[in-house]
């Protein structure tokens, strides 16, 4: 697929996130519903992490929805989001 920078614009919830044109899904990563309090939480820690940000996302493919499910960097400090949002127990593998 394919490799690219953009900034993130909302994080929706702990593993989806939009970009100017594209909405983005974790790839491996599997979050609570944001209607828990562990999603709300999940969400949240997203956001400290991305939202705002410049990162790298590699596509691996796109879902039933229509999002990019994707490998996510931040920019600044190449930071595996994909892999810090299990590490931190917000998320757990897919």
């Amino acid at each position: 697929m394919s490799t690219y920078l953009a900034y993130v614009t909302r994080v929706i919830d702990g593993d989806t996130f939009k970009t100017s044109n594209r909405t983005i899904r974790l790839a491996g990563v599997d979050a609570p519903e944001n209607n828990t309090p562990q999603g709300q939480s999940a969400t949240a820690y997203l956001k400290h992490l991305i939202e705002g940000r410049q990162v790298t996302i590699k596509t691996v493919t796109t879902d039933v929805y229509g999002r990019s499910v994707a490998d996510v960097w931040r920019y600044a400090d190449r930071l595996y989001i994909n892999q810090a949002m299990i590490d931190s127990g917000h998320a757990k593998p897919a």
